[in-house]
């Protein structure tokens, strides 16, 4: 918390004078010190602090004034106290107090413009760095002439460690005083001050008063001194050639008394708008501004740094190449200053493309006119180079071929599908290195398979072109099926695969000769040779026997394997000319029955009631009767073996 003191320096001050003009005669009060020719120290970062600089010379307050000063309010800013105050008034020249009144509290009568950057709660201060317009010495906030309000308009603290422009305007015409901060009006009231606030007396001071109290913090002002210039540019870009236009904005409390430009490349000037400046070369330039005020108060250096770029040099080379290639661009494009990030394509006089690299693959057959123009980032554009590209015909081409047969030649015919082209050679590529360098040409494939052939075809103008086939190559596996026995004059089967078409030779007793699966009725043994044919035409060949029935018979194995490997592992009988099985069982060596069937399509697996047998002699028996009524009742015995 900030704690007030009420005393006021009068008297017992130090006062001191400066011998300039009346722009700069200056008192200061206590803290205060000058720290250069336009700028003054009020109050060090230290506790207890309080200064203030007056205007020795009283301005008349029936004229308009419009002042612009530089503050420095610090940058402490949650322990920083305690403000600065501009105040007119007609009391004197060594006024000031520490603490929270600023130098301005008790000052009467008095106009005070007050930034407030420490919040005392006596005083009804919001919680943010403030302004305010009050009236003679009063700093309880409540009866002020205007505010308070957030000193910045950005901001809720300026004790920011920078520097804010402070302007203070007197309309004596509508008897308004306004106040702005880093340019943005922040208040302004309409009162007569002469005669409401002065008693009629329109002579006043002006000065700046600061203070501390129980926190400090380092504040300042200046009396405006700005330099500034507009340069006209797009963030201080210029190509070469092009005048600058540099133009005065500077602040300056006082009228400005001289003007200096250095622009960067040796020249300068003593005007406020120099003529339009061209520069000689590209490059990077400082261009530094100051001014000088009428108390001969010299401004530092206003700089900026403009950058004169060169237009950028271009080539520009398309080369000629076939449709649906991507055309080979070669691009030179250079700027000593800047760089380029700017393309303009035209396309056969149509804007084209904005891009670096733009795609040129699908330009139709022909010759195009391609155009081009660059620009650097600084705003500077290359000449338009222009180039011509003939997109040139590919040949069309196929090839004809029917799917084949392995280990057969199968014949390949290439095809010229366009008329403007002219075709002076064509290559094969069979795959695995195989190729061919004739339009008709014959190739054996070695296995079934799908194979992918290509085609390449060369033309006179340059440009090739590719066509890619698959064929399927395939080859016929012809089975009759197994030699069979049958019984004369009756009807079989015979069951043959392999192939799309069938051919049986002879068709002798066949129901028909050309299907798979045909009838068959003979009285005699005969030998049907099968002949098989695929979609693609390859042949194979097989045959098959067939025994007419000449007595019957019955076999039965005299061992068995039952371990499940797919070789003997069921016992059964072998049937011949047998038409009806009565029974076949099959005993172990205590007698019991382990298996029985009348069914002349079942055999033993070598289990009983889930569970393996074991190895050891079997007994079986079988009744069975032939086709020509014969009875077969046999028995025997096997050997089960694991």
């Amino acid at each position: 918390m900030t704690i007030r003191l009420t005393r006021l320096f009068l008297g017992c001050c130090s006062v001191f004078l400066f011998p300039f003009n009346s722009w700069s005669q200056y008192i200061l009060n206590g803290s205060a010190t000058q720290e250069s020719c336009n700028c003054y120290l009020l109050t060090r970062d230290e506790l207890w602090q309080g200064g203030s600089v007056w205007q020795s010379t009283k301005i008349d307050l029936r004229n308009s004034f419009d002042f612009s000063f530089n503050i420095y309010p610090g940058c402490r800013d949650a322990d920083g106290a305690d403000g600065i105050a501009f105040i007119l008034q007609p009391v004197s020249t060594s006024l000031g107090v520490a603490g929270g009144g600023m130098g301005f509290s008790g000052v009467s009568p008095s106009i005070g413009v007050v930034v407030d950057s420490w919040k005392n709660v006596e005083d009804n201060d919001p919680d943010y760095d403030h302004i305010s317009i009050q009236a003679n010495g009063v700093i309880v906030h409540g009866n002020d002439l205007a505010g308070p309000v957030p000193a910045s308009s950005t901001s809720n603290n300026v004790e920011d460690c920078n520097w804010h422009v402070l302007r203070i305007k007197w309309d004596a015409v509508t008897h308004t005083i306004s106040t702005y901060f880093d340019g943005t009006l922040r208040l302004s009231a309409v009162t007569d001050l002469v005669t409401t606030i002065f008693r009629n007396d329109p002579m006043v001071y002006w000065g700046f008063s600061a203070a501390t109290g129980g926190d400090g913090n380092l504040q300042k002002f200046c009396t405006a001194l700005n330099p500034v210039f507009n340069s006209g540019l797009a963030n201080d870009n210029v190509c070469l050639g092009t005048p600058v236009s540099f133009t005065d904005n500077s602040t300056s409390f006082t009228t400005i008394k001289s003007y200096h430009w250095d622009f960067g490349d040796g020249t300068s000037s003593t005007l406020a708008n120099p003529p339009p400046h061209a520069y000689a070369k590209p490059g990077v330039y400082k261009v530094t501004h100051s001014i000088t005020a009428m108390d001969n108060c010299e401004s530092e250096p206003f700089t900026r740094m403009v950058t004169v770029g060169d237009n950028p040099v271009l080539s520009l080379v398309l080369f000629d190449t076939c449709e649906t290639k991507v055309p080979r661009v070669k691009i030179n494009a250079t700027a000593d200053i800047g760089t380029i990030n700017h393309w303009k394509w035209e396309l056969d006089g149509t804007p084209f493309s904005l891009l670096e690299k733009p795609d040129f693959s699908k330009l139709p057959v022909g010759n195009h006119s391609i155009t081009l123009q660059v620009a650097s980032d600084i705003g500077c554009f290359s000449d338009v180079s222009t180039t011509t590209i003939n997109i040139k015909k590919v040949p069309e081409i196929s090839f004809e071929t029917k799917d084949g047969c392995a280990d057969s030649t199968v014949s390949f015919s290439g095809e010229q599908k366009d008329l403007l082209t002219t075709i002076n050679s064509w290559q094969w590529d069979f795959g695995k290195g195989i190729i061919s360098n004739k339009k008709d040409t014959r190739f054996i494939f070695p296995e079934v398979g799908y194979y992918p052939v290509q085609l390449e075809a060369f033309a006179t103008n340059g440009c090739e072109s590719i066509f890619t086939k698959n064929i399927f190559i395939n080859m016929a596996h012809a089975d009759a099926g197994k030699d069979t026995l049958v019984i004369p004059d009756t009807f079989f089967q015979l069951n043959g695969s392999g192939g799309t078409s069938y051919s049986w030779s002879p068709a002798t007793g066949l129901s028909n000769p050309g299907i798979p699966n045909p009838m068959g009725n003979v009285s005699d043994d005969i030998n049907y040779l099968l002949t098989v044919k695929t979609a693609e035409g390859c042949t194979d060949t097989a045959s098959v026997k067939v025994t007419t029935f000449k007595g019957s018979a019955l076999y039965v194995p005299t061992a068995f394997t039952p371990n499940r490997d797919g070789l003997n592992d069921l016992l059964k009988p072998y049937y011949v000319g047998i038409k009806a099985l009565s029974y076949f069982i099959v005993y172990n060596n205590w007698g019991q029955k382990v298996f029985s069937t009348n069914d002349m399509t079942k055999g033993w697996d070598g289990y009983f009631k889930g569970k393996e047998c074991t190895t050891g002699s079997y007994v079986w028996v079988l009744k069975a009767l032939d086709v020509d009524g014969k009875p077969y009742n046999l028995k025997g015995t096997f050997v089960l073996i694991k």
